[in-house]
């Protein structure tokens, strides 16, 4: 027996209310601002922000950094540990930079502390050092920093969370007016390629 569609908690009025808030313009805003731009995130939301950072590098001017590798994460836990994997983390990848230029940002679909916390130990680390840091969360995040901006999407499955993040980092590049291109706009510059142009106004050279 089907069971319909999957429901997904009126995704475009949650994409919208997040969107149009106080908090998500100020995270425009940091990401306009940042030239390095970290992203964390446990399980599904880990894959998230490394989908995010290598678009973010791609799409924008701005340096995208996710710890994407099993590899990676796994050496770390075993030196550290799972609390503290995502601050030592930051901590060899911002060495370096400078911590005005970057911008940390977390995701999360937890409604405790348990499974959140490594994250919120990385965010607070980067506030301290004088870094922008801010929180996507399923639900509304208490106990935190007065330095981490919270950003709530107010939903209550794993699945509306994790597909609205994904879309809000797509939502910053496009803040940042950089172009989210479209599927067709790839298929037809590799055609173009092919042909050996540059663009529609040099194919009726070719045709």
């Amino acid at each position: 027996m089907t069971k319909g569609a999957l429901e997904l908690e009126g995704f475009e009025s949650k994409f919208e209310k997040v969107v149009n808030s106080y908090e998500w313009k100020k995270l425009e805003s940091f990401f306009t601002k940042a030239r390095h731009v970290l992203l964390l995130g446990n399980g599904g939301n880990l894959a998230i922000a490394d989908h995010a950072a290598i678009d973010i590098s791609r799409l924008t001017d701005k340096n995208g950094i996710a710890p994407g590798s099993g590899i990676t994460s796994t050496s770390i836990i075993g030196d550290k540990s799972p609390e503290e994997w995502f601050k030592c983390w930051l901590e060899y990848r911002m060495r370096g930079l400078p911590a005005e230029d970057c911008l940390v940002i977390g995701f999360s679909c937890s409604t405790d502390g348990t499974s959140s916390s490594a994250i919120v130990k990385a965010l607070t680390y980067a506030s301290e050092r004088g870094s922008s840091a801010a929180i996507i969360s399923a639900q509304p995040k208490t106990g935190l920093d007065d330095r981490i901006l919270s950003v709530s999407q107010d939903v209550s499955l794993y699945h509306t969370s994790e597909v609205l993040s994904l879309a809000l980092t797509y939502q910053l590049t496009h803040a940042a007016g950089f172009e989210c291109p479209s599927v067709f706009e790839k298929s037809r510059s590799r055609k173009f390629e092919k042909l050996g142009i540059d663009s529609e106004i040099k194919q009726g050279a070719v045709s």
